[in-house]
């Protein structure tokens, strides 16, 4: 059962997440390593230095295992179990600054705020993180608009079983930041 303070943290991080979407600014929580820099806010988007935004060999199988059960969970509109993948603390970045995930209604929140689902068209690996890329889906409970039939990138650094970090990467190795697909009508 969802608890008042729950309900507020899942709020905070929507709106953080609505915010970056309409071109604003700020987010609940940021990682130590984002909080501590002193950059321009454009900079403070950027994939982090440690992250790779290219495959080097294959993917670990028990990560690669995990990702692709996040993905169906997402896909099937099970956002609940979807989330149940994420550790706590975990961090996510997703067009916004890194955000530290610590609470079950934040890890919620960041599952609900991807509009669509996804299909693994590949996964393989770069020091501890599977680089997944993903043709994304429609989803229950959603609005994929745009993006369905399209492609994204992500790094996911998985231990003990679970989604310990995931960034979006950009569309190509080496490429620009993307934005993450906007949603064409209202996310259900």
């Amino acid at each position: 059962m969802w608890s008042a303070r729950s309900a507020v943290s899942v709020l905070a991080v929507a709106a953080a997440l609505t915010a970056v979407g309409c071109g604003g600014g700020g987010a609940p929580r940021r990682s130590a390593a984002a909080a501590s820099r002193s950059t321009l806010p454009p900079s403070d988007l950027a994939l982090p230095a440690r992250v790779p935004d290219r495959a080097t060999g294959p993917a670990d199988r028990g990560s690669a295992r995990v990702v692709r059960a996040w993905l169906r969970a997402l896909t099937r509109g099970d956002v609940e179990r979807a989330a149940a993948y994420f550790a706590l603390p975990s961090l996510f970045q997703n067009g916004t600054s890194v955000l530290r995930i610590d609470s079950a209604g934040e890890r919620l929140a960041v599952n609900l705020s991807l509009p669509c689902g996804g299909r693994p068209l590949d996964l393989r690996g770069a020091r501890g993180f599977t680089i997944a890329t993903i043709r994304l889906v429609r989803r229950p409970g959603a609005d994929c608009g745009r993006g369905a039939g399209g492609r994204a990138r992500t790094a996911i650094r998985v231990a003990g079983g679970r989604i310990r970090e995931w960034y979006r990467l950009p569309d190509r190795p080496g490429g620009p930041q993307q934005a993450p697909p906007a949603p064409s009508g209202p996310v259900a």
